[in-house]
C-alpha cells in the first residue's frame, strides 16, 4: 500500500484519536515516522474499553501495525500496556512476535501513564521537545481503538459509525458497550440497564480529565470512551462544577506557594520548564505582566496530578491552568521561548504517582470492580446526531440535506481534505430531519 492511498482511506473512514483527544489520525502519518508508539495504557482508573480490544483483538491490531510499518517505512512499532494488564494478551501471540518490528513493551502502573509526553518516554526514552508534537522525535502516538479503526476500514471499508464505551462509577456493574456515533447519552444509559440516575452526575471521560455530561442534549462522539457515573455530592463532582472566578477566588485566599504543584507536575519532572504554582499565582491575583506564567500554560496536558496529589490547600491548579490554556489558543497565542529538555529530573523517579494512590486519593476505591462484562447490546435509536465537530480541527460541513434518506456507513458531512479535519457518516438507516450549526439530525 502507498502512504497516500493509506491516508485516503483513513480520512474518508473518518478516523481520528479514539482516545479522547481527536486528533484527525490521517494527519500523523509521515515518513519522518520511525517508531510507532501504541497507548494501551488504559491511563485513567474505570476506564476499560482497551482492556477488551486487546483482549479479544491482539491479531487485528498487529496485523495493522505491520502495515503501518510498511507504508510508512517505520523501524518499529511499540505497544506500551502496563505490567499489570500483561494477562490480556494472547500468549502464543506474544510468543509469535520476538524477532518481528511489533514489540511488547511494560510501563509502569503510573499516572498519567497515556499522556503522550510521558508515554514516549516510558516506551522510548525520548523526551518530547516543548510545545511540540512526537513526530519531532520521530515517533507517532496512536491509541489502541483508533489502530482497530484503522483495522477496519483497511479490511472491510467500515467507517467510524459506533464507539466502544465503558459505563461504570456507581453503578451495580461495570460494563462495555459499542454504541452508534450521534446516539444521545440519556438513551444509551437507558438502554444499558442504568435508568435510575436521580442524585448522580455523569462525567464523559476519566475521573481526572473528563467532562461534565448535559444529560439532555450530549450525545455519543468518536471520542466518548467512558461514561462513568458519581453522586452528585462526591468531590469529584462538585469541583468540575465550581465556576472558576470561585476556583481563583479560592487560590488568591489560600494559594502559600509551597511549590507542590510545579514539583509533582508529570511533565516538569520530565524537564520541561512548567511552574504551575506561577500559574495559579499570576491568574489569581491578576499579574498580567507576568506573561511567561500564563503562556507555560501551552505546556500543560490537564492531567490534574497537581490539583488531585499535589496541593495541601484543595485548590484546583488544573482548572486554572486549562482555563488559561484554552484561552491562550483561542486568542492565537503561542509560547515562544520553547526548549528540548535533555534529561528527566533526578527526584522524577521518587514522584511518580501509582494507579492505586490516585485512586484511593480520588475516593473511588469502593468503585473499582473486579471486572468489567463485555455486554453486546443491539441498540436501535430512532434519531441520531451526527455532530459536525468531534475531531481537533476545522468542524465538518453538511453534504447532506432535510428530506435526504441515507443508510449507516453513508457520508454525511466532511472537513475539507486539505483542511484539518475528518468525515462523518450515518449511524443509522434513516432520512435527515435537520442539519444544524452543530448537528446532522438523522431519523427513523
Amino acid at each position: 500500500m502507498v502512504f497516500e492511498e493509506l491516508q485516503k482511506i483513513v480520512y474518508e473512514a473518518g478516523i481520528v484519536g479514539a482516545g479522547g483527544a481527536g486528533f484527525p489520525t490521517h494527519r500523523k502519518f509521515s515518513d519522518k515516522v520511525k517508531q510507532i508508539v501504541v497507548n494501551a495504557a488504559e491511563c485513567e482508573p474505570l476506564m476499560m474499553v482497551d482492556h477488551h480490544i486487546l483482549e479479544h483483538h491482539l491479531q487485528s491490531l498487529v496485523d495493522t501495525l505491520n502495515i503501518l510499518i510498511d507504508t510508512m517505512g517505520a523501524d518499529e512499532a511499540i505497544i506500551g500496556i502496563k505490567g499489570k494488564n500483561m494477562h490480556l494478551l494472547d500468549s502464543k501471540i506474544v510468543a509469535s512476535l520476538e524477532g518481528t518490528k511489533v514489540k511488547i513493551k511494560e510501563i509502569p502502573d503510573i499516572y498519567p501513564a497515556g499522556d503522550e509526553v510521558v508515554l514516549t518516554y516510558e516506551t522510548t526514552g525520548k523526551i518530547i521537545p516543548e510545545g511540540s508534537i512526537p513526530v519531532m522525535v520521530g515517533v507517532m502516538v496512536i491509541n489502541v481503538e483508533t489502530i482497530y479503526n484503522i483495522h477496519q476500514a483497511l479490511t472491510k471499508s467500515a467507517p467510524v459509525t459506533e464507539k466502544y464505551i465503558t459505563i461504570g462509577g456507581d453503578v451495580p456493574e461495570d460494563i462495555t458497550v459499542k454504541a452508534p456515533i450521534g446516539m444521545k447519552i440519556s438513551e444509551l444509559l437507558a438502554a444499558s440497564g442504568y435508568k435510575n440516575l436521580e442524585d448522580k452526575e455523569i462525567i464523559n471521560g476519566g475521573p481526572m480529565m473528563g467532562k461534565l455530561v448535559d444529560i439532555e442534549n450530549d450525545v455519543v462522539t468518536k471520542t466518548t470512551k467512558g461514561l462513568l457515573v458519581f453522586p452528585k455530592t462526591h468531590s469529584i463532582i462538585q469541583r468540575k462544577k465550581m465556576p472558576i472566578s470561585m476556583t481563583l477566588k479560592r487560590a488568591s485566599a489560600a494559594c502559600c506557594n509551597c511549590t507542590m504543584c510545579s514539583d509533582m507536575c508529570p511533565r516538569n519532572l520530565l524537564g520541561y520548564d512548567l511552574h504551575v504554582h506561577k500559574t495559579v499565582r499570576a491568574a489569581s491575583h491578576s499579574e498580567v505582566n507576568d506573561s511567561e506564567s500564563f503562556l507555560q500554560s501551552a505546556l500543560c496536558c490537564g492531567c490534574g496530578i497537581c490539583t488531585v496529589i499535589a496541593c495541601q490547600q484543595m485548590l484546583d491548579p488544573q482548572k486554572i491552568s486549562m482555563e488559561i490554556k484554552g484561552s491562550l489558543a483561542k486568542h492565537g497565542l503561542r509560547r515562544q521561548n520553547n526548549k528540548a529538555p535533555e534529561k528527566v529530573r533526578e527526584e522524577r523517579a521518587s514522584r511518580l504517582v501509582s494507579s492505586s494512590v490516585l485512586i484511593d486519593r480520588l475516593g473511588i476505591r469502593k468503585y473499582v470492580k473486579p471486572s468489567v462484562e463485555r455486554r453486546y447490546i443491539e441498540f436501535n435509536p430512532d434519531k441520531v446526531y451526527i455532530e459536525l465537530k468531534q475531531h481537533v480541527g476545522k468542524p465538518a460541513a453538511a453534504t447532506v440535506k432535510p428530506g435526504d434518506k441515507v443508510t449507516v456507513g453513508q457520508v454525511v458531512a466532511q472537513t475539507a481534505y486539505e483542511d484539518l479535519g475528518t468525515t462523518m457518516h450515518s449511524s443509522i438507516n434513516g432520512k435527515v430531519s435537520a442539519v444544524t450549526d452543530r448537528f446532522v439530525i438523522i431519523e427513523k
